[in-house]
């Protein structure tokens, strides 16, 4: 017997999908006015901040319109839009992403740039393994797509010795884990990432600050410029 796993649900996703069935029931129709936001998140049982997220995506995609001072009003809908709501949730998950890593490409070229003044004999030979794990073969397997890359970069924040910037990667590479994994099966990805890695590394080696955030910037980069184009 195999169990799936199961996704966890963001509150403003529930909302995105409660007005569309409503939407597609009939229930709300064009020009119908929603619930002042207050009133609606009470009735809803969530915070304002995650129903003027589901709000927003919802009018980026055209289907309710805000009147100044007039309140919320459901547009004309497309019939292909009734069962759009997974795209709408991709789109938004997308620009979360983006937002993420350009987040990273700030604080992260730092850590890189830190860790190569500081990093010891022995913080490199930690992030060299992590490096030489990419390339073996158990990291093909479907449990270990992130590990050897996950080790990498949280040997690199370790080698800045600011448990800060520990703490600040593993939070975002375990809000990236499911992006990194999607990247990794692109074809000549695995080799080209290596490829990159191996360039941070050899920079935090010599000690070469300014190099080694060119190389994680240039890494960063490539990696947004994926996730624009899927």
């Amino acid at each position: 017997m195999e169990f799936k796993e199961i996704a966890p649900v963001r509150l403003y996703e529930s909302v995105i999908e409660q007005i569309m069935d409503l939407i597609k029931n009939n229930e709300l129709k064009p020009g119908d006015k929603l619930p002042p936001e207050r009133e609606l998140a009470e009735k809803l049982s969530i915070s304002r901040n995650s129903l003027r997220e589901a709000f927003r995506v919802l009018e980026s995609r055209g289907l309710i319109k805000s009147k100044p001072g007039g309140g919320r009003f459901i547009r004309e809908i497309r019939e292909n839009d009734h069962n759009n709501t997974e795209n709408i949730i991709l789109s938004l998950e997308k620009s979360s992403i983006l937002e993420l890593l350009e987040a990273r490409e700030i604080f992260e070229v730092k850590i890189a740039e830190i860790a190569a003044q500081r990093a010891t004999p022995e913080d490199i030979e930690i992030i060299e393994e992590a490096l030489n794990k990419m390339n073996q073969k158990e990291e093909l397997k479907e449990d270990k797509k992130t590990e050897s890359d996950t080790e990498f970069h949280l040997a690199i924040s370790g080698a800045s010795h600011n448990f800060v910037f520990v703490n600040i990667m593993k939070l975002h590479l375990d809000l990236l884990k499911e992006t990194r994994e999607k990247t990794w099966q692109i074809p000549g990805r695995r080799e080209k990432q290596y490829q990159e890695h191996r360039a941070i590394f050899r920079a935090i080696k010599e000690h070469n600050s300014k190099k080694a955030g060119e190389a994680i910037l240039k890494h960063l980069r490539s990696i947004r410029k994926i996730v624009v184009e899927i």
